[in-house]
């Protein structure tokens, strides 16, 4: 199976092709990343400045040709060649025009986080995959973490309150919770998923509140998330603290608390890739991720606000 990337000023183009390559030449997938266009628009911004970013962006596409993807000239040479589709530009601001066009054609399609920076491009992207019938996700790699499979539901019994923290790395172009939030608020999504606590109706969140200190090289942001059924999540997303994610579980019953190996989760990540582009259901539902995005507007709100609670829309 053909797999098409789109964007290469970011690393997860040349790393996701050398990890489902890989996987094709073990026998372990029939999924192969064959070719590659680049919309243009380089955003990707290095701290050393441009030129440190321009020799990233060569860096990544000589490697990615080197996994024997080819580079073509237009998006519709590409999907002329493929039969699914990674997004994989840096800029959740384009994903929405970027994905249209496989989403479109019906095809598998895979959104880089986050999966837009706009509430209403994510509900967009929700009605094309259901309009067209195209199976369409977008995930961090949070959700395929190692240790909340392994948290003792019965132990913990329901979940009252959950305590997270994460790296608050920001970008200009994806300012506050648009770059890093997604990571944080979709591991806490994926604990409550594991209880049975988590989609539409009662599990949903229902407000936000979010502040920031500091700037990109230091401080912090805190988000507050209430849910329908009373469940509080607070997230800090740190910038000076060492590079780490985790959680406390605080349950009716008893409490539980992990901190993230890594060192698994990016084959996770790839391998629910490889299955959802071969057939398989996809790892989380596009309904949750627009839930995300929703979060991580309207904590870019509140922070504005100066943390006042803002009200979360459904999403269906």
């Amino acid at each position: 199976m053909r797999i098409g990337a789109i964007g290469i000023d970011s690393s997860h183009t040349p790393v996701f092709t050398n990890r489902i390559n890989a996987l094709h030449k073990e026998g372990k997938t029939k999924c192969q990343v064959t070719a590659f266009w680049d919309p243009g628009h380089h955003e990707w911004q290095h701290p050393a400045g441009p030129e440190q970013s321009a020799k990233d962006v060569a860096k990544w596409r000589e490697d990615t040709l080197k996994e024997g993807a080819k580079q073509v000239n237009s998006i519709d040479e590409l999907l002329s060649q493929v039969d699914g589709v990674m997004v994989l530009n840096i800029n959740g601001h384009r994903h929405l025009e970027l994905a249209v066009p496989s989403l479109a054609k019906g095809m598998p399609t895979y959104i880089d986080k986050p999966l837009t920076c706009s509430i209403d491009q994510a509900k967009a992207l929700l009605a094309m995959s259901r309009q067209y019938k195209a199976r369409a996700y977008s995930a961090s790699s949070l959700r395929f973490i190692t240790e909340i499979p392994k948290i003792d539901k019965e132990k913990v019994g329901n979940i009252v309150a959950i305590d997270a923290f994460g790296n608050g790395e920001v970008l200009d172009m994806m300012p506050d919770l648009w770059h890093y939030g997604c990571h944080s608020i979709e591991m806490v999504d994926a604990i409550m998923l594991h209880f049975g606590q988590s989609g539409p109706g009662k599990h949903a969140a229902k407000r936000v509140s979010a502040v920031k200190t500091g700037n990109a090289t230091s401080g912090y942001h805190l988000i507050d998330i209430e849910y329908h059924d009373g469940k509080l999540a607070r997230i800090r997303m740190d910038r000076n603290g060492a590079w780490a994610f985790g959680a406390t579980i605080h349950g009716t019953k008893g409490i539980a608390q992990f901190v993230v190996d890594f060192a698994p989760v990016y084959s996770r990540l790839v391998e629910g890739m490889v299955r959802f582009f071969e057939g398989g259901a996809a790892p989380v539902d596009l309904r949750a991720i627009v839930e995300s995005v929703a979060i991580m507007q309207l904590g870019n709100e509140s922070i504005a606000r100066g943390g006042e609670w803002v009200e979360i829309p459904a999403i269906n």
